[in-house]
């Protein structure tokens, strides 16, 4: 969520609305105090494999050269520096080189060719919440008339049913999409997913956006900006106080949340959460 007081607009990424709805106080964070964001591992192999998959699209290098590009762009964040979650780091390398050779192989044949990588966005709604008008921003990966592509990676397959019924990204890019003046009406927005194994393999997920998700999606990000704008106003409890906060998912852990240690770590340690027969 960031707010131009300005041209009075709400800018709300797919990211953004999916910690609110996950996490409020997350969400918050992410905004207050976006320099505890920390890359993990598994967001980094994405990011690497991301930019050899760009590289290929955009025609800046070949098939054979991409997992180079990947490996190259990933060894890069190694030196600022990536948070190992659940992922061995002795084979980081080899994910990042395995994962860009399965988009090669089962990914890269069925994507269309003559769209753009890397297509930023920002688009209006044109709803109004406190007279703020809502807008959804963001980055696509590969858009083409024929409907928007995503890369993914992953440590399991996606279920085609969830993200059907429940993606926000999906809904969201496919609005902008059609705002853009690229889309027409309904679309397929496709996952290119990379499944993160030993034999690393894709897999290609399809869901259909049509205008009733556009509208959805508009009503979700207009509930969570406006209790935003609800728990900043003035009600005589500081602001920290007001926010919901969620610890009943497993991406509440020191682990998995970059703001862990202003939030629950800052009264409950990994050791206040060990069992009897682990401290036994």
């Amino acid at each position: 969520m960031r707010v131009d007081a300005i041209d009075k607009r709400v800018y709300v990424r797919q990211s953004w609305l999916k910690d609110m709805l996950l996490c409020p106080d997350r969400a918050r964070f992410s905004v207050t105090k976006p320099e505890f964001r920390t890359q993990n591992d598994s967001a980094a192999i994405g990011t690497a494999v991301h930019a050899g998959i760009e590289a290929v699209l955009s025609n800046s290098c070949s098939v054979a050269d991409a997992p180079e590009v990947s490996l190259l762009r990933f060894k890069q964040m190694e030196d600022v520096g990536i948070n190992h979650t659940n992922v061995n780091p002795e084979s980081w390398h080899g994910h990042v080189v395995g994962l860009t050779q399965a988009w090669v192989k089962d990914i890269k044949p069925y994507v269309p060719t003559g769209g753009k990588t890397e297509v930023p966005f920002a688009v209006p709604t044109g709803q109004y919440v406190n007279d703020y008008e809502l807008w959804f921003e963001g980055t696509m990966d590969y858009l083409h008339e024929d409907g928007i592509w995503d890369w993914k990676t992953a440590a399991r397959k996606y279920s085609i049913m969830e993200k059907q019924n429940q993606d926000i990204q999906a809904s969201i890019y496919t609005l902008a999409g059609n705002k853009l003046g690229v889309l027409h009406g309904d679309s397929v927005f496709k996952f290119g997913v990379m499944i993160r194994v030993a034999n690393a393999y894709g897999q290609i997920v399809s869901v259909n956006r049509t205008k009733a998700h556009s509208e959805f999606v508009t009503k979700q990000a207009l509930s969570a900006v406006a209790y935003g704008f609800a728990m900043t106003s003035n009600t005589g409890i500081p602001t920290d106080e007001r926010w919901l906060i969620n610890d009943q998912h497993y991406l509440c852990s020191q682990r998995w949340c970059s703001w862990w240690s202003v939030c629950k770590g800052a009264h409950i340690s990994e050791s206040d959460n060990q069992t009897g027969e682990q401290n036994g």
